[in-house]
C-alpha cells in the first residue's frame, strides 16, 4: 500500500511540473519539438493551417522579428474569433502586423501567388481541438447531449443531414473507412432502421444507436471510430489533408519545412505517402520512362515522432499524435 501511495504521489508531481503553462483554448501538441523543426528565421514567413487557440502561432510569433510574418488559417469562425482577442495586441498594429488571420481552409494559401517559393515553414496540427470537444452545440463528443453538426466551419452538410440521407450502404462505407469500424455493417443497419421511425437528430441518438449495435466491451472505441469517422466525412477531412500536402511544395522557400501533426492511421498515412513520393524520383508511363520530376523533399522523421511519457501526462490529447517533418530540397542543390 505504502508503494502504490508513492508512485500515485509521484504521478501527480510529474503532471504538476510539466503542465507549467494553462492554455485556455487547448495545450499545443509537440510545442517544442515543433518549434525545433520550424528552426524559425526572424525575418522568415511562416504557415499555422491550423491555428485553433492560436498555442503554437504565438510561440512562432514571439520568435519573428519585425520583419517576420505569420499567416494563420482556420475554417472555424469561433477560433479566429477567439485569436483576435488573443492577438489584439499584435493586430492593432495593422499593415505592420506580422500575424494576418484567415478564416479560410489552409488549402486556400496554396493559391496565393506572393507566397509561391517564399514560405520558410508549415505547420500543420490536424484532428479535433479541446474546446470543439467541450463545445455543446458543436456535437464532436458523445460524451455530451449536442446537435450533430461536426462541422469546423459554418457551412456544408452537418452529420445529422448525412447520417439521416446517406443510404446504408454509404454509411457502412464511411464507418469502416473512416473510422476503421468492425461493426459498420451493424451500426448502419441499426441506423437505417432508425431513421425510419425518428430522424437522428443529436449526439445521444447516434450514441443509442451504437450501444444498440456493439458488445459493451467495444463500446467506447466503437462510439470513438464512429463519432469520428462522420466527422471525417462530413468535414472531407482526408480529401482536404491530401490536397494541402498534394500542392504545399511550391509555396516553400528552398529548405522550408513542413511539419504535419496527425492524430489516427489515416491521417498519418496520408502524410507518409505524399512525402514519400515528393521526396522520391518520379517517372513517366512510357513502356520507356523517362525522368519527368526530380525529389523536392527530403525527409527529416524516417519515422514518426511519438510522445513520450512526460509529454502524455501533461497533455492527454498527445497520447495518439505522430510528428512528420520534411524539407524542401534546394534545385540548385541537387547534382
Amino acid at each position: 500500500m505504502k508503494r502504490r501511495n508513492q508512485k500515485s504521489s509521484h504521478r501527480r508531481e510529474r503532471i504538476d511540473y510539466s503542465h507549467a503553462e494553462s492554455y485556455e483554448y487547448h495545450k499545443p501538441v509537440f510545442l517544442d519539438k515543433c518549434l525545433e523543426f520550424l528552426a524559425i528565421n526572424e525575418d522568415g514567413i511562416y504557415v499555422d493551417g491550423t491555428l485553433g487557440g492560436g498555442g503554437h502561432s504565438s510561440e512562432i510569433l514571439r520568435r519573428l522579428g519585425k520583419n517576420g510574418r505569420l499567416l494563420a488559417f482556420d475554417k472555424d469562425t469561433m477560433a479566429i474569433e477567439y485569436c483576435h482577442s488573443k492577438f489584439a495586441d499584435e493586430l492593432v498594429k495593422g499593415e505592420n502586423s506580422r500575424l494576418i488571420l484567415l478564416n479560410e481552409c489552409f488549402s486556400e494559401a496554396c493559391s496565393i501567388e506572393r507566397l509561391r517559393g517564399k514560405v520558410n515553414g508549415i505547420l500543420l496540427d490536424l484532428g479535433v481541438s479541446s474546446r470543439q470537444l467541450d463545445d455543446s452545440h458543436r456535437g464532436f463528443s458523445y460524451r455530451s447531449e449536442s446537435p450533430l453538426n461536426l462541422r469546423f466551419a459554418s457551412d456544408g452538410i452537418t452529420a445529422e443531414e448525412l447520417l439521416n440521407t446517406a443510404d446504408e450502404r454509404q454509411i457502412e462505407r464511411l464507418l469502416r473507412e473512416y473510422g476503421e469500424e468492425p461493426f459498420a455493417k451493424s451500426i448502419a443497419r441499426r441506423i437505417s432502421q432508425r431513421r425510419r421511425a425518428f430522424p437522428i437528430r443529436s449526439t445521444t441518438d447516434l450514441r443509442q444507436i451504437v450501444e444498440e449495435s456493439v458488445p459493451q466491451t467495444q463500446l467506447f472505441k466503437a462510439l470513438s471510430r464512429t463519432f469520428q469517422a462522420v466527422r471525417i466525412a462530413v468535414n472531407d477531412e482526408l480529401g482536404v489533408l491530401n490536397k494541402i500536402l498534394s500542392n504545399a511544395v511550391p509555396i516553400l522557400a528552398p529548405h522550408g519545412r513542413i511539419v504535419v501533426i496527425s492524430y489516427h492511421s489515416l491521417e498519418d498515412r496520408i502524410v507518409k505517402n505524399n512525402f514519400r513520393d515528393f521526396s522520391s524520383k518520379k517517372y513517366s508511363d512510357e513502356p520507356l520512362p523517362r525522368l519527368i520530376r526530380m525529389p523536392e523533399l527530403k525527409i527529416l522523421t524516417p519515422k514518426p515522432i511519438e510522445p513520450d511519457e512526460a509529454e502524455i501526462l501533461s497533455n492527454p490529447r498527445s497520447r495518439s499524435a505522430k510528428l512528420r517533418v520534411a524539407e524542401k530540397i534546394d534545385p540548385d542543390e541537387v547534382n
